[in-house]
């Protein structure tokens, strides 16, 4: 008898847990051709590093954290990174990766690997992403 009871409300829990952990609030930025790229607007967060220079220096750079979704239409893909941007040395980094099947989610390939700083050029579709998150009012 408990357990109709309890086996309601455990169920509403799981899926209300489910739903929340996997949400994503992915916004269109651009699209070459047929690859889409989006941002998860929920994910990002704003830091501030510090570098020293070669003669000593001490400089502060932004960071942006963001999840951002390539869409690759004739390749049926959706790949999914976590990112930081530097956009005073116009660099990138990729934290972690999955890849999924885009038409039934399934996926197919993760890595938790980050990348090294990757340079990305004014006309670039990172450059596009860069400015989308920048036009993103802050939620902190």
């Amino acid at each position: 008898m408990k357990f109709r009871r309890i086996l309601p409300v455990f169920l509403g829990v799981w899926l209300f847990t489910a739903v929340t952990a996997f949400a994503e609030n992915m916004q269109f930025v651009d699209a070459v051709g047929p690859t889409g790229y989006y941002v998860d607007v929920d994910s990002l967060s704003f830091s501030q590093a510090t570098e020293v220079q070669p003669d000593n220096t001490k400089k502060s750079y932004e960071i942006v954290q963001a999840r951002v979704a390539v869409i690759k239409a004739r390749t049926n893909r959706r790949y999914i990174y976590l990112m930081q941007f530097n956009k005073d040395k116009m660099m990138y980094r990729i934290l972690s990766s999955k890849v999924q099947l885009y038409d039934s989610k399934q996926f197919v390939e993760q890595t938790d690997e980050a990348s090294p700083e990757l340079p990305f050029v004014a006309s670039s579709p990172m450059q596009e992403i860069l400015d989308f998150i920048y036009e993103q009012p802050r939620n902190k």
